[in-house]
Parts: C-alpha cells; sequence; structure tokens
C-alpha cells in the first residue's frame, strides 16, 4: 500500500483524524505524511519525524508544528506498541492544484480530513475535499470528529455490482488485509436498472471480482432494498461495517448525501467515508 497524506489545519476534528490516520499507517506500515495547510515556504521538504529515529538536528520544523503529533504518535506506541514514520511537507502553498505534484512526489495512496458538525450537528463534505481527491485521483477518507478512532474491522463497498470497480476492490484488498478486515461488496441496484437475480449476481461476483489474493477476505451481499439510504443505513447500523466505501458522484454517492453541494452526511451514519474519484 502507499504512503498516507493527512490536511493539517489544527483544528479539533484534524487531530482526532490525525490518530485514525497514524494508527492505519503503523498497521500498513506506510508513511504518514502531514501537510499544514495554511504554511507558506519556498520549497517542498519531507523531514523523517519518526520517534525511534530522529534527533534534534534532523528535526529542523518548529515545535508549534510538530509537537501536537508528536504526543498522539507517542500516545499510539504506548497503547499499540506501533511507531508510524511521520514526515511533514514544508514550503509549499496548500490548494487543490499542488495535491498531484505532493501525491506523485512522495507516492501517496490516500489522502485524509476531519470534518466536525455545524452548529446543527450536521456533517458536511467539503467540495475541496473532493476537489484534492479528483485532482490527485486518491481516495479521500474523511474522518467525522465524534468517531471513535480503531482499525477497520469491517469494510463495505456499496456500488452496482454492473458497475463495481476492480481497482477499488484492489485497493481495499491492500488495506484490509494488515487490518486482517474482511470487505463486503454490497450490490445495490442503481435506479432504472432492474435488480440481479441472486444466483447470477453471485456468479458475476466470482467471476469478475473473486481472486486467489483476496477470496479469503472479500464477500457479496446482494441488496433487495432499492432506498439507498435505508439499505445503507442496515449495512453501517445493522451490519456493523465501520468503514463506508462510495465513489464521487455517483448513483449510491448523490442517494445517500445529496445530488449537489453542500452534501450532507445522514445523522445516522456514524462511520468513516472512503470516496474514491469518479
Amino acid at each position: 500500500m502507499k504512503n498516507i497524506l493527512i490536511f493539517n489545519d489544527f483544528s479539533p476534528e484534524a487531530e482526532h483524524a490525525a490518530e485514525l490516520a497514524l494508527l492505519l499507517a503503523g498497521k500498513t506500515n506506510t508513511n504518514l505524511y502531514v501537510w499544514n495547510t495554511f504554511d507558506k515556504r519556498e520549497n517542498p521538504v519531507a523531514k523523517e519525524l519518526a520517534v525511534a529515529h530522529a534527533n534534534e538536528e534532523e528535526t529542523e520544523i518548529t515545535t508549534d508544528h510538530t509537537s501536537w503529533i508528536l504526543k498522539l504518535e507517542s500516545k499510539l506506541n504506548w497503547e499499540t506498541g506501533l511507531l508510524p514514520v511521520v514526515k511533514f511537507i514544508e514550503g509549499v502553498d496548500y490548494a487543490p492544484n499542488h495535491v498531484l505534484s505532493i501525491v506523485s512526489r512522495y507516492d501517496i495512496g490516500m489522502l485524509v480530513r476531519g470534518i466536525a458538525e455545524d452548529e446543527s450537528d450536521l456533517l458536511h463534505i467539503k467540495s475541496e475535499a473532493l476537489g484534492c481527491s479528483t485532482k490527485s485521483g486518491c481516495p479521500v477518507l474523511l474522518i467525522p470528529q465524534k468517531v471513535n478512532y480503531k482499525a477497520f474491522e469491517k469494510i463495505v463497498y456499496a456500488t452496482d455490482l454492473r458497475f463495481c470497480r476492480r481497482e477499488i476492490v484492489s485497493f481495499l484488498s491492500q488495506l484490509a488485509k494488515p487490518l486482517n478486515a474482511s470487505i463486503l461488496i454490497a450490490n445495490i441496484s442503481a435506479k432504472g436498472l432492474p435488480f440481479m437475480e441472486d444466483n447470477y449476481a453471485r456468479t458475476v461476483f466470482s467471476e469478475t471480482l473473486l481472486t486467489r489474493a483476496n477470496q479469503e477476505h472479500v464477500y457479496f451481499s446482494n441488496i433487495r432494498e432499492r432506498n439507498v439510504p435505508r439499505a445503507i443505513d442496515v449495512l453501517v447500523n445493522g451490519m456493523n461495517n465501520d468503514l463506508l466505501v462510495l465513489v464521487n458522484n455517483k448513483f449510491h454517492f448523490n442517494e445517500l448525501v445529496g445530488q449537489n453541494m453542500p452534501y450532507i452526511i445522514p445523522t445516522n451514519i456514524h462511520v468513516p467515508l472512503l470516496i474514491f474519484p469518479s
């Protein structure tokens, strides 16, 4: 699996997201890159902050920029024994148009953002987060501030099997394997398309998505419920899946969060969302 990049605006939700990002980096043996979104210097430099190997001479970043995550890393190490490598991106203006160059330079495979409730207790998906995902080609992991952070155990990808993307299943398999997590492909027929008969759907799933590498942790469910929010409510709250995977601006995404900006996550969905670019 490639490295992880988290966008940090020093908000409580960004710090909370960093806790989960650190855990995922430690579990998947990847580097965690932190991009302070208002830090502006001349040249982008990645500086290693692995506690086990870093010293004061190597760490040129100011304490104000690093102390918060070093505390989180120390906490993670105390609780789990994990010690992920943390690196900071410096010297480049943060903007969605700059994300692709950072992703390419540092071999990033997933973006991470924390999200917080507004004054009405609603969670909004900001266009900037989706814009970074679209421009970089990387999925973005959106982590609600009030979600308890833990390694994912049950991942669900809501899709119409006829349009299920193999590269997404492959990415999820790479993520799930070191976490010892399962992946459920939930087939919810898109509006206007007929329901797929069970035997046919399972045959398509077996022949197009299952491989020797993923057959032990990838499962399939043919969902009869055509109401997407209701079906996803059951998948998340009834079946206890703890990561919801969707594709931006595709049927299931828009049926759940709305057709137009601002996208709003339903109040009954209390898990992180992994959104892939369309």
